[in-house]
């Protein structure tokens, strides 16, 4: 008979792929933060139509100064971070730590400062020679 105490642990799968709407809309800081650029984008289209000499100042200072925390680039860097610490984790995407002097090259054959990289080498910037 078959001795049944010793039971093998099963493989462990990799997290499912996320989505990227589970980070960009879904959390309720993410909601809150693209309906704040929202309003803030309205708000400032609707200065236009406003005279300068009718704003007030500090308020446009203010504005002008929000620019950088509701522009659409940083919108999606501070959204994005989660995401792409979930894309590390599920293992799709790789982080090489250190310097991209230190970093493994993918193929030395395709970058035109190797030499080993052939003809790609000789028509480098550096080495095209006059003909004329």
């Amino acid at each position: 008979m078959q001795d049944v105490d010793h039971v093998e642990p099963a493989e462990e799968a990799a997290p499912p792929s996320p989505r990227a709407a589970d980070w960009f809309w879904r959390p309720w800081y993410a909601k809150l933060y693209l309906a704040l650029a929202l309003l803030y984008w309205i708000g400032l289209e609707l200065m236009i139509a406003i005279p300068y000499d009718r704003l007030n100042i500090y308020l446009v200072n203010t504005m002008v100064l929000l620019i950088f925390v509701f522009n659409p680039v940083t919108v999606i860097a501070a959204l994005g971070y989660g995401f792409l610490k979930a894309k590390v984790v599920c293992g799709e995407w790789m982080i090489t730590p250190g310097p991209p002097s230190q970093r493994p090259m993918i193929d030395p054959y395709t970058d035109p400062f190797d030499i080993r990289s052939g003809s790609i080498y000789h028509r480098h910037i550096g080495l095209i020679k006059n003909k004329h």
